[in-house]
């Protein structure tokens, strides 16, 4: 994207335009999440779901990590453990340190795959190289269940 925007200063109206004409991920990252959490608009969560799952196509890994977030929680649509599994997975591969801690819960409590501690660990080790705190705590935690 050449242009600079100020997307948590737009009227929703210029997003939806940006959004719409130009494919802007970022955009339809900032409408999701205004949706979601009804700022600025009337709250309407399924509407939200798929501006960032439009921003998560278009690969917006911030969308990705929320896009399965929202699988895993079922918000704006249905609970989908392999659905989250995946769009993490794909943000993760971007080096979304978020995405990778979630990976990292996922395969500990066996949330559409089977249960691997091994697995936890490793996302979660290079999610804590990029400065992820929570994946700093769940490291730790998981060392003191080994204990």
């Amino acid at each position: 994207m050449s242009e600079f925007h100020d997307y948590e200063g737009m009227k929703i109206r210029n997003l939806v335009k940006l959004a719409d004409r130009d494919y802007d991920a970022e955009a339809m990252c900032e409408l999701g999440f205004r949706y979601c959490s009804g700022l600025g608009v009337r709250p309407n969560q399924r509407k939200g779901f798929s501006w960032l799952l439009g921003a998560a196509f278009l690969d917006e890994p911030t969308a990705q990590y929320l896009v399965g977030t929202m699988y895993v929680f079922g918000i704006g649509t249905a609970m989908d453990y392999g659905e989250a599994l995946y769009w993490f997975g794909i943000a993760a591969d971007q080096g979304h340190a978020a995405s990778m801690n979630e990976l990292g819960i996922l395969h500990a409590e066996g949330m559409g795959v089977e249960a691997d501690f091994a697995k936890a660990k490793e996302y979660w080790q290079k999610a804590a190289e990029l400065g992820s705190e929570e994946a700093e705590a769940n490291l730790k935690q998981l060392e003191e269940m080994d204990n």
